[in-house]
Parts: structure tokens; C-alpha cells; sequence
């Protein structure tokens, strides 16, 4: 029990007799003996410094404004269609060549569809000046108003067009006189297989009554 002694005779010598004194030994309690623990407390995690947690934190996902989204958009749709019109400047061209015909704006007369005598009538004369033929020809004037034809433009052929007859894709038909020709281009099917083009840009009188 804790605070119970031993009683023991202990003996000391001395030179002629033997003393024997009576001492008191305390021995330590059983409960005091430091008995291991089956179930050790856990330690406590230390409090990391200024108060933040140990916790680990994801960092936040990068986001874009609106505006920035948009010109984001806009230059994913601008870059596509600057470099196929660059391609188209830099080689479209490269691959036309000039088509050799004659281009000129005449007053002729010009047969009346179902009738006997013919109209003078504002034309568009294309002659060819070469010795081979020239298919899918298409003339256009100021860059509005088209004709195309399906057979092919012989050999050294001389062909009258009517003004009136050329149209706009909502088939608006040109109006002699009413705008000045500024100018007509004409394009053809070379025996290459490369595209013939022809400009021809007249004087803004031409054209007007």
C-alpha cells in the first residue's frame, strides 16, 4: 500500500561490536509504477502557425471573362478566313492567265428573238483571238451583273451580246444606260486546264445614253 514501509534490521560493524539499527525503507507503491498503457492517447497535431489549416487546398480553375471569351470566339473565326483569303491572294491568282480575247461595248443591231428584222441595240462583243477553243465562258459587268455560256466560244468567233440580257444572281436584269459600264471581265477555260481572265475597265462615259 502506498506509505507502508519495510521494516529491516540492518547491520553495521564497527571496530569492537556490532550495532544493529533499525531503519525504515519505503518501497514504491504498485500503482505508482509507470504501467504502459494498452491504449496510448493519440498526440494531438500541432497548431500550425498564424491560425491556418493543414487542410490541403486545390487551386482554383482558371476562368475566362466574358469579354475575354469573346474576342477569344471572335479570333478562332478570323484566323481561318485570314489565311484561306491570304492563300487565295498569294496562289489563287498565280494559277489565271491571261485569256486572249477581244472585249469592246458597240451599239449593233442585234435580231430580234421570233422576229425578221433586227434592233440596234447596246452589246457587249467578245471575239476570240485565238486558234482553240474557249469553254465555260462567263462575262460579267461590274462585277454584278453575269452571263454565262454553256457551249464553248470557237475558234476566232466573234459573238454579240445584248446589255439587257446580263443579270444579277436575283435575275435583276441590267438597265442600258441607266449606270455607267466601269468594268468587264470575262473568263474562260483554257486547253491547260487553267482559268483565262480578261479585265477590261472602259471609260465610266461608255455605257450611258
Amino acid at each position: 500500500m502506498s506509505g507502508s514501509g519495510v521494516r529491516c534490521l540492518t547491520c553495521v560493524q564497527s571496530a569492537d561490536r556490532s550495532i544493529y539499527e533499525d531503519r525504515t525503507v519505503t518501497a514504491p507503491s504498485p500503482s505508482d509504477a509507470a504501467i504502459p498503457s494498452p491504449n496510448p492517447p493519440l498526440a494531438e497535431p500541432a497548431e500550425p502557425p498564424n491560425g491556418r489549416s493543414d487542410a490541403v487546398r486545390t487551386a482554383p480553375a482558371a476562368r475566362l471573362s466574358p469579354r475575354a471569351l469573346s474576342v477569344l470566339l471572335l479570333l478562332t473565326c478570323l484566323i481561318p478566313l485570314v489565311a484561306l483569303s491570304g492563300y487565295a491572294a498569294l496562289f489563287g491568282k498565280a494559277r489565271d492567265a491571261p485569256l486572249e480575247v477581244e472585249v469592246s461595248i458597240v451599239k449593233e443591231p442585234v435580231e430580234v428573238v421570233g422576229g425578221q428584222a433586227a434592233i440596234l441595240t447596246d452589246a457587249i462583243v467578245i471575239q476570240n483571238l485565238t486558234d482553240y477553243e474557249l469553254p465555260n465562258l462567263t462575262i460579267d459587268l461590274n462585277g454584278q451583273y453575269f452571263l454565262h455560256r454553256q457551249s464553248a466560244l470557237a475558234p476566232r468567233e466573234r459573238l454579240v451580246f445584248p446589255q439587257q440580257i446580263f443579270a444579277t444572281k436575283s435575275n435583276q436584269r441590267w438597265v442600258p444606260g441607266r449606270y455607267p459600264i466601269t468594268k468587264i471581265s470575262v473568263t474562260a477555260k483554257l486547253p491547260s486546264g487553267r482559268r483565262g481572265v480578261k479585265i477590261v475597265r472602259p471609260q465610266a462615259a461608255v455605257g450611258e445614253s
